[in-house]
């Protein structure tokens, strides 16, 4: 799209973000992409909820190094490649098991150990950041 538009603003409706709070919306008096504007301000978050989520993700999120010293003795991790270019991984420790996918192995394995940490369930993608 390019820059933001300048000049008059005439109007400031209350739109709806992703979160469902309600966010101000500055329409410009000439905005040949106002259209393209309010669609990608829509599909976000208000800046109230991404501070709350990214501090979520960051006391959630276990160090790499400390997410493996955390795990038992004993544990047994397995990847493997998938048939569609995917790795599928599978972490068993101490009776419990969880899995995971993703672009790299690398990235499975700290997802595994995450997830086993954390007790949570299989992730939609792993691997991601």
């Amino acid at each position: 799209m390019g820059l933001p538009p300048s000049g008059e603003i005439v109007a400031r409706p209350m739109v709806p973000r992703a979160c469902g709070h309600l966010c101000e919306f500055q329409h410009y008096a000439v905005d040949k992409y106002r259209a393209q504007r309010l669609a990608k301000f829509q599909k976000t978050r208000c800046p109230e909820c991404v501070a709350k989520m990214q501090e979520a993700q960051r006391q959630a999120a276990v160090p790499r190094g400390e997410a493996f010293r955390l795990l038992p003795a004993g544990a047994v991790i397995t990847v493997a490649l998938g048939t569609d270019g995917k790795w599928v991984g599978k972490l068993t420790a101490s009776g419990r098991s969880v899995e995971a996918d993703g672009e790299g192995p690398q990235g499975v394995c700290l997802t595994l150990a995450r997830l086993w940490l954390g007790g949570t369930e299989k992730p939609k993608a792993a691997g991601s950041k």
